[in-house]
């Protein structure tokens, strides 16, 4: 695991963020069981509360993804999923970035964003963006090409679907 930044809530709860492996994540959610054991890493369609596809459907793949996490306390609220360009050494694509419901409007998509852009100048990536949701575009895209500047991190900007 890559430490990352540590925050605080109002209430001292201690808000961290830091990039995870495939393997990392699983061992997390999975817990050495064969169903997730925090029902929100679910599918969406399942009941999750991430928008991203079902975890099961990535440990294939382990060595493809980052995923880039928030978490106040110990409970994950937040979570992004980068992954290796199979055309581009040393790029990633920014697939998605999602935030728990119950935790939105406390300003932790921004930090989970610049966890991304960090992690990405620390280990020599450049970043490219998924297409943008309708609301994507409206809240991300002019952060990360604040986030890009701030970083120095190459970085391509691709438009809303």
């Amino acid at each position: 695991m890559n430490e990352g930044n540590s925050f605080e809530k109002k209430e001292n709860t201690p808000v961290t963020t830091e990039t995870l492996t495939t393997n990392d994540l699983i061992e997390i959610v999975y817990k050495g069981e064969h169903t997730p054991q925090d029902n929100r890493f679910l599918s969406e369609k399942d009941g999750g509360v991430f928008r991203h596809s079902a975890l099961e459907d990535i440990s294939f793949h382990e060595n493809e993804f980052f995923f880039p996490i928030i978490k106040v306390g110990e409970k994950i609220v937040g979570l992004s999923k980068l992954q290796k360009d199979p055309f581009k050494d040393k790029s990633l694509w920014i697939q998605f970035l999602s935030i728990d419901p119950q935790f939105q409007g406390n300003g932790y998509a921004s930090k989970l964003a610049d966890e991304i852009f960090r992690f990405a100048k620390r280990e020599g990536y450049s970043l490219e963006t998924s297409s943008y949701t309708e609301i994507g575009y409206e809240k991300l895209k002019s952060l990360f090409n604040r986030l890009a500047q701030k970083y120095l991190v190459s970085f391509i900007d691709k438009e809303k679907l």
